[in-house]
């Protein structure tokens, strides 16, 4: 497998390995390295020339295609958290509706690799139809993931309707951040927004100032398509998250007992690492009529 990927998509930035069960794509050019498995089209390295990686997975993560590797950015689509049968109209108790939609349970495959004109280096991953997502999803579609690694790195989700009904659409990139110290993290950029709070029953509350990481934390941010900005002072830096065709933005810490509940998370690593997510969720979701297309884009880079 690995011979033909490299025969047929042979890039000089772009090299194919085998991790246990995974492929991984792995991306090199002048201005950094990033890397990603063609299982889940899970993103799991981003690291800009000179610098660090930008992004966190579980040491104890399984490549093994059992499940998802955790950290990095899953791919939540065509929905986002449980399965919502007040929307897709079935059954949310089977067993073919996994949490966080299919697409970060199946093997996506390569469609392009290339070289764009400012010297970014690009892989476009494909996800179709087969019989283990008809049973969740017995509908027509296409989804891509394009990743692309310039003095930014760029990742967009671009889901395609071709059957002939429409559907409710809600996503997310569930993107891991590796940090100095989560505790009393600062993310600016959500002042004055509404957010619903999983932890206190759902209540919808106003974003009062900066944002600063209590664990354990779940806020998604409504009506909220501007910039993140994550201080992340225990490495030296500041990481700026910015998006588009996304109207919430979820924050989410797991705490120590969340933590402890993950067998493929460290008990200790919920203090340096937190998620800050590019989505479509709770009434942001969006209707995604038979026939077009919906971008979901993000854009990661260190502030100057």
């Amino acid at each position: 497998m690995l011979e033909t990927l490299q025969a047929r998509f042979a890039h000089p930035n772009v090299t194919f390995s085998l991790r246990d069960q995974l492929v991984l794509v792995e991306l090199v050019n002048d201005f950094g390295s990033a890397s990603l498995t063609t299982y889940g089209g899970t993103l799991l390295s981003y690291v800009p020339a000179g610098g660090t990686d930008l992004l966190w997975v579980s040491e104890t993560a399984l490549y093994d295609g059992s499940k998802p590797v955790r950290g990095g950015v899953p791919v939540c689509w065509p929905w986002f958290g449980p399965y919502d049968p007040d929307t897709m109209g079935a059954d949310p108790t089977d067993a073919a509706k996994k949490a966080h939609g299919f697409a970060r349970y199946e093997l996506w495959a390569v469609e392009a690799v290339s070289s764009l004109p400012d010297g970014a280096t690009q892989v476009v991953l494909g996800l179709a139809p087969n019989p283990s997502i008809a049973k969740a999803w017995p509908y027509d579609f296409r989804l891509q993931l394009s990743v692309t690694l310039g003095a930014k790195l760029r990742v967009d989700l671009i889901g395609h309707n071709l059957s002939q009904r429409d559907w409710v659409v809600s996503e997310a990139m569930h993107t891991y951040f590796r940090v100095g110290e989560a505790e009393g993290l600062a993310i600016r950029g959500l002042e004055g927004i509404q957010y619903v709070d999983k932890l206190q029953g759902n209540a919808l509350l106003t974003q009062n100032g900066t944002l600063r990481i209590d664990p354990p934390l779940d806020r998604v941010f409504q009506d909220h398509t501007g910039p993140a900005i994550i201080e992340d002072i225990g490495q030296g830096r500041v990481i700026e998250i910015t998006k588009d065709g996304s109207a919430s933005t979820v924050v989410w810490n797991p705490g120590a007992e969340g933590a402890r509940g993950f067998a493929d998370m460290p008990d200790d690593d919920y203090r340096v690492m937190v998620c800050v997510e590019a989505c479509n969720a709770l009434k942001n979701r969006y209707t995604l009529h038979a026939g077009e297309a919906h971008t979901l884009g993000m854009t990661l880079s260190l502030a100057s």
